[in-house]
C-alpha cells in the first residue's frame, strides 16, 4: 500500500506569505505536489474464491431411496407387521409372564405331613409299618390320581399332573391332595394340602398342543360374561398371546370354549377370537372357533394350536 505525502503551496489560499508576494494578479499559485513510495508493490494474485463441490459426481448417489421412507413401503409395511412402533405397546412380547403351567412338576412330602399330624417329628424307624396313600381329588370329589404305600411314607414325591389313566389337569378347576396314614396299631391319621389350582395349563395332545385357560378368570366367577373381565381376565390373554408368540408363532389356531349353554359358549369364543386376531395380528378368519355346554366344574377356554 502506498503512502503519499502531498504538499500544496498556493499564496492565493494565503498559507505561505513569501509566494503570495511574487504572485502576479490574475495567475495562479505554483503548486508542487511530492510522493513518496513507502511499499513495494505485489506481484502475487490473490486465490479466486470458488465454491467447488468435491462430492458434485456422486451426491445423487447418496441420496436416501425415498421409496423405501414412505409409509405404504412394502418394506415398512413388513416391519411394522412384525415390529411395534413404541416399546410401550401391548405387542411387545413379556416373558415374565407365568400365568400358563407349561411343565407341572408338583412336589410333594408325606413324611413332613405325618410329622404334623402327630405334632412332632417321627424316625424312620416309627414309620416302618405305617400305610399310607395320597389321593389327588377333582372339585367333584372324585380320585383324579393315588399314590400309596405299606411302609415308610416317602420323603417326596414328584408328579407331573397326569393321572393313571392318561387324564391331564384342567385349567380353573381345584383339585385337594388328602393324605391318610395308618400306623401299626390300626389308627387312621388324615391331612389336607392347599388346593392346587392353576390359572393355565400348557399339556400335549396326538394332534398339537393345547392351552387351557380358567373361564372364571375370563369371564367371572359365574364365567358367563360377555366380554373379558379386566383386569385379570386381560392379563391371563396377554399370558396366552405371548406364549403364541414366543412358541408357535404363524400356527393354525382352534378357540374351544365351553360354558353353561352353546350359545354361551359361542358367544365367548368368538370374543377369544376377536382378541387374539387383534394381538397377533391375523384375519379372524384364520382362527377357528367351536362352543359346547359343559358342566360349571369343567367350564373352561381350551387354545388348540395345531401341529404343523
Amino acid at each position: 500500500m502506498k503512502k503519499l505525502f502531498l504538499t500544496i503551496l498556493s499564496a492565493a489560499c494565503g498559507l505561505c506569505p513569501v509566494f503570495a508576494q511574487e504572485q502576479k494578479a490574475g495567475e495562479l499559485g505554483e503548486v508542487v505536489i511530492k510522493a513518496e513510495e513507502k511499499e513495494s508493490p505485489s506481484i502475487s494474485k490473490p486465490a479466486l474464491g470458488l465454491n467447488v463441490d468435491v462430492y458434485e459426481t456422486v451426491r445423487d448417489s447418496l441420496k436416501p431411496k425415498e421409496l423405501l421412507l414412505l409409509a405404504d413401503s412394502p418394506a415398512a409395511l413388513s416391519f411394522n407387521k412384525s415390529s411395534p412402533t413404541v416399546l410401550r405397546n401391548r405387542r411387545v412380547i413379556e416373558p415374565w409372564r407365568t400365568a400358563l403351567a407349561e411343565d407341572i412338576d408338583l412336589n410333594f412330602q408325606p413324611l413332613q405331613k405325618l410329622s404334623q399330624v402327630l405334632g412332632r417329628s417321627v424316625t424312620h424307624k416309627e414309620t416302618k409299618n405305617f400305610r399310607w396313600s395320597l389321593n389327588i381329588a377333582d372339585e367333584e370329589g372324585k380320585v383324579f390320581h393315588r399314590f400309596s404305600g405299606d411302609d415308610h411314607p416317602p420323603k417326596e414325591l414328584r408328579w407331573n399332573g397326569v393321572a393313571q389313566d392318561g387324564a391331564l389337569m384342567k385349567a380353573g378347576q381345584a383339585y385337594s391332595a388328602v393324605y391318610q396314614f395308618t400306623d401299626a396299631l390300626g389308627v387312621n391319621h388324615t391331612a389336607m394340602d392347599r388346593p392346587i389350582k392353576f390359572a393355565g395349563v400348557v399339556h400335549r395332545e396326538s394332534a398339537g398342543i393345547t392351552a387351557g385357560l380358567d373361564s372364571g378368570i375370563l369371564f367371572g366367577p359365574a364365567k358367563d360374561a360377555r366380554q373379558i373381565v379386566k383386569p385379570q381376565g386381560d392379563y391371563l390373554m396377554r399370558s396366552a398371546v405371548d406364549w403364541i408368540k414366543r412358541r408357535h408363532f404363524g400356527a393354525a389356531l382352534h378357540v374351544r370354549v365351553y360354558a353353561k349353554d352353546a350359545s354361551l359358549a359361542e358367544e365367548q369364543a368368538q370374543l377369544i377370537r376377536a382378541y387374539l386376531a387383534q394381538e397377533l395380528m391375523v384375519s379372524p378368519q384364520a382362527i377357528a372357533w367351536e362352543g359346547f355346554a359343559a358342566a360349571h366344574s369343567k367350564q373352561r377356554v381350551d387354545l388348540f394350536v395345531l401341529s404343523r
